[in-house]
Formats: C-alpha cells, structure tokens, sequence
C-alpha cells in the first residue's frame, strides 16, 4: 500500500521535484486550505479558506487516531476548500495537528561506517526519544549541516494509527496528500526560506502549551514541543531560550538570536518578544508576515494559516 511521507523531499528536492502550491493545515480548533502564487521575492494567498471546528472532532494524539467524527471532519474539509473557492482539490501538503506527529534534531558522536548502521542507530534515537516502537511509526529523516565535526539529523515521525486515519478521509474526499508534516514544521518554513546568518525562532502556541523550533541558515537547529499551563508558557520558553543562549549560541557572539516569530494574538506576540528581549539581554523584534515574505490583510488570521502557507512555499524549492 502507497504510504504519505512524512517530509518527503523537504531537504532533498530530487526526491520530490513537484510539491503542490496548495496546502491543509489542521489543528484542534480550525482547519485552513490555502493555494500561493509567487511575485518576484513574496509570496499571496490565491486561494484561502479558514473555517473553525466543532469542539471535540479532532483530538490531537502522538498515538491514537485524532478524528472522533470522520463524517463531520469530511464535511468541514469540504466547507473549506468551498470557501476558498477551491472547486476541486488535487495534490496538496497537509500539516497535522501539535502534537500528533513529532521531529527531533539528533546529533550523533560520530558518523556510521555504512547505511545500516545509521538507520540502527536512528531507530535507537526514534525509540528513545519519542518513546515508542520504530514499527509502529512512520518515519523520515534528513541530514543536516555538521556540529563541531558530528553529524545532525532532522527526524520526524508520525504513527501508523494516525496517519491510516488521516489517509482514509483525504481519500473520501478524492485529495492526494503529496507530503504529510508535522504542524511546526511548516510554520518553520517561512524563517528558513530567509536562510539569515542570525539565527531565529519561531513559537507556536497551543492549547496545551507550545512548540518551539530555533532556525539556523535554512535548517532547523532545535525543536522542542512543551506540555505546559497556558499561564506557564512564557516562562517555558524563557527557560529554553537561556538554555539557547549558554549551550546552543554561536561563540563568535553571546545572543545572536533576535528575530520571534510568534504564532498567537497580538499581545501574545509583544510578550514573547519581551521575553526573548530578557533572555537574550538584548533587543528583539516580533515579525509579522510581511518581514518574513507574505503579503497578506493585516487583519488575515495567519496564526491559523501559517502553518499550511508555509508548506505550501516548498513549491517553489
């Protein structure tokens, strides 16, 4: 049976050279369909719908199906894809909820003799760090650039159970989902599109805490997913920032990490500002979506569409 990948081609564009302009973003409270198209640097929504979900039909689980009313979750799919204006939809990316599929940057202490050896020693990290069986687990891992002379990869994954769910209704609907990712990873997208020397983060937050990826160049350096009280949130993430800031900063400078991008409200956005601003002992800025390539209404609710914009870019390479 024809299995979605998990990332598929997301560092290696040889492996899939014709990723859709259009993509599905779902999350516990809203799903967002959106198509790009390109002027000169920017990217703008061709298409856009977003549409907020009944409280309880997806419940986001690392191992359980999430869909408890696939009829309903169908019917809401299609509302959005009529309110963009999408009368078919084809091939596309889809973004699954926070929480239901999972990445880690891994770095290992030397780099394996063969190709067996490093797919046994990335089975040890998968199991280790996600805390269940390779076998049961859709996997996909891409090589990052070195650290001190030791080798990095990006590993994301998703179960069985979760992703057979998601495939059964996109099929119903007659959609082929081209690349499956997890949801903080197309929000990632948009920083590392910029590839800036600096490095950069962008928060995510969710109902039941928030995720976090540092974004070095155009690869990811760190991902953290936080379980947390929402009121604990800044805090959190400003405990994550000092361990940034003592373990992960380059030497050649003490904080060179400037640049949030906040996925939340706008007072959200000015308080984790601030607290990068504390954490690092220096100004930050808040980006919005024009500083990082989206030229979009102001008041378009891109905490609900970043995600699926995001993957939506990798169109164009």
């Amino acid at each position: 049976m024809r299995q979605i990948p998990i990332l598929s081609g997301f560092f290696n564009y040889l492996t899939a050279p014709n990723l859709p302009r259009t993509s599905l973003s779902i999350s516990e409270t809203h799903l967002a369909l959106i198509t790009l198209k390109r002027s000169g640097g920017e990217f703008e929504p061709r298409n856009l719908g977003v549409l907020r979900l009944p409280d309880g039909v997806v419940q986001p689980s690392f191992t359980e199906p999430n869909v408890t009313n696939e009829p309903m979750l169908i019917e809401h799919l299609s509302r959005t894809a009529a309110q963009a204006g999408m009368k078919s939809v084809r091939a596309l990316s889809v973004s699954l909820p926070a929480g239901s599929a999972r990445s880690l940057v891994v770095t290992l202490d030397e780099a394996p003799a063969s190709r067996a050896e490093l797919a046994q020693v990335i089975e040890w990290k998968v199991e280790r760090g996600m805390g269940q069986k390779f076998s049961d687990l859709r996997i996909n891992y891409s090589r990052l650039s070195e650290a001190n002379g030791r080798p990095q990869y990006l590993i994301s994954a998703a179960s069985e159970p979760v992703i057979t769910q998601y495939e059964r209704i996109f099929k119903q609907l007659g959609w082929q989902a081209g690349m499956i990712a997890p949801h903080h990873i197309g929000e990632a997208q948009w920083l590392i599109r910029q590839g800036l020397e600096d490095d950069q983060v962008v928060v995510s937050l969710n109902e039941h805490g928030f995720d976090a990826v540092i974004v070095r160049g155009n690869e990811p350096l760190l991902v953290r997913e936080v379980e947390c009280a929402p009121e604990e949130r800044e805090n959190e993430f400003y405990r994550l920032m000092v361990f940034y800031r003592d373990r992960l900063a380059p030497a050649s400078s003490s904080a060179p990490l400037s640049r949030v991008l906040t996925i939340g409200g706008a007072s959200e956005q000015r308080r984790f500002r601030d607290v990068l601003s504390s954490a690092m002992e220096r100004h930050a800025v808040a980006l919005d979506p024009q500083q990082i390539g989206l030229r979009v209404d102001p008041n378009a609710p891109f905490n609900h569409f970043a995600s699926a914009g995001g993957l939506a870019t990798l169109a164009w390479g």
